[in-house]
């Protein structure tokens, strides 16, 4: 009798959709959020202005740019909704599509199908553009803060950078501030990777030339 072969063949590990898993968690945890600010808004009671309530702040540590930036596009929310997510539900699809990249470009360089590496010059074109305009966002975010007055030159205005920071310090996640601030830490590290992204992608496409 011939032998028969008992070589087990593993079957094939299913890959992880991270521009899948990312929004998809990301956007629910969001909208979380949203309800929990609703339920904490007494917590703004005769507070004054500037303050916002923890889950809010959280929300836009989070997800930074997604967030802050996520209402800029349109899109209608049925009005009962868009209250009891405490008037942020607009913001969601900027969520999604912020952790949709960031999953796209996790499964693109693990696939070895990063766009620098097969077409490097449009790459470089693409990640320096992207850099450039998360440096001017970011530069505009510090301007806000520390500089509100566009009649005022920022050294006369210098005298708020203390107060700022203090009420920064003093309340982490319960001023706008802190908000702003987050965003712009993040659009400084987006603008920091889509740099290094861009140098590199110079690098490929100057090797390929010699």
């Amino acid at each position: 009798m011939q032998g028969v072969s008992t070589e087990n063949t593993s079957p094939a590990v299913p890959k992880v959709r991270w521009s899948v898993i990312l929004p998809l968690l990301m956007s629910v945890l969001s909208a979380l959020l949203m309800v929990l600010a609703k339920r904490q808004q007494s917590m703004l009671w005769k507070v004054g202005t500037g303050y916002e309530v923890p889950a809010r702040v959280i929300n836009a540590l989070t997800n930074g740019p997604g967030f802050y930036f996520g209402h800029l596009v349109p899109i209608p929310i049925p009005h009962a909704l868009n209250e009891s997510l405490s008037y942020d539900g607009d913001r969601i699809f900027g969520v999604v599509l912020l952790w949709f990249i960031v999953g796209l470009s996790i499964e693109r360089r693990i696939n070895k199908q990063a766009l620098d590496l097969h077409h490097p010059i449009r790459a470089g074109v693409l990640f320096a553009f992207a850099a450039l305009i998360c440096g001017v966002s970011a530069f505009g975010g510090m301007a806000y803060i520390f500089c509100p007055s566009p009649n005022m030159a920022c050294w006369d205005q210098i005298a708020r950078l203390w107060p700022v920071l203090t009420g920064i310090a003093k309340y982490p996640l319960r001023t706008s501030h802190t908000m702003v601030l987050s965003v712009v830490v993040w659009l400084l590290a987006l603008c920091a990777y889509f740099a290094r992204r861009a140098f590199n992608a110079a690098q490929r496409s100057l090797a390929t030339r010699t």
